[in-house]
């Protein structure tokens, strides 16, 4: 078989799709021979992501598992999404059938488009009975959990 000795470039994409100056290493160079590469993510599927976890609660502060069985058209999970996506794009998400201190991911852009703060308050203003499903998720708490590709056993969340 036939092939082609690369003998310039790197590991990094063909395109960045995340940087306004076309280069998403900051300090490419070759150092004793060896070509270094700073430490950063590449993603050449798409937009970077925002990631976080959503703990859905009611008012009380009780978790809720219900959530996860309301994921039909028109169900709780649909209602979610939706205020979301009023002002940002909802790349990946999974929702988890536990009371668990996190029961819904999301991963979303444009980057800063929401905090952790605010997109609790997204999810709050939902109400107490989400999409007509009787399901209250005033008590939900988000944190920006960030991306990380797991390196040691980890417990589900």
């Amino acid at each position: 078989m036939a092939y082609i000795t690369v003998v310039s470039g790197g590991a990094q994409p063909v395109f960045a799709t995340d940087v306004l100056d076309g280069s998403i290493q900051s300090n490419v160079g070759n150092f004793g021979g060896t070509q270094y590469t700073p430490p950063t993510p590449v993603n050449s599927m798409g937009p970077k992501l925002d990631f976080f976890g959503v703990a859905f609660a009611n008012a009380a502060g009780n978790g809720i598992s219900t959530v996860y069985n309301s994921a039909n058209v028109n169900g709780a999970i649909q209602a979610v999404l939706q205020v979301v996506e009023q002002t940002a794009t909802v790349g990946i998400y999974q929702v988890d059938n536990t009371a668990n201190s996190v029961n819904m991911s999301m991963a979303i852009y444009p980057v800063n488009e929401y905090t952790a703060l605010t997109l609790q308050a997204a999810i709050r203003g939902l109400g107490t009975n989400v999409a007509n499903t009787g399901i209250d998720v005033t008590g939900t708490t988000v944190t920006n959990v960030g991306f990380r590709l797991a390196t040691t056993l980890t417990n589900p969340s």
